[in-house]
């Protein structure tokens, strides 16, 4: 399914399973608590959840 990122305003494919982009990305639990918070019950872009991971853990994001 094709979506639109809530923080970018990219679209990317979201398919719901574990082919998933987003199932590459790890996000920890400041990381995660704070996607939640900001867009509750959405799907971001797989580059965004990096960015986010990045800036909750303090290491850079992967390209």
């Amino acid at each position: 399914m094709e979506k639109i990122c809530p923080k970018c305003g990219k679209t990317f494919e979201c398919r719901h399973d574990l082919d998933c982009g987003c199932m590459e990305v790890r996000l920890g639990g400041k990381a995660r608590q704070y996607a939640a918070e900001q867009y509750p019950g959405q799907c971001l872009c797989v580059d965004c959840l990096r960015q986010i991971e990045s800036l909750h853990s303090g290491m850079p994001a992967r390209e």
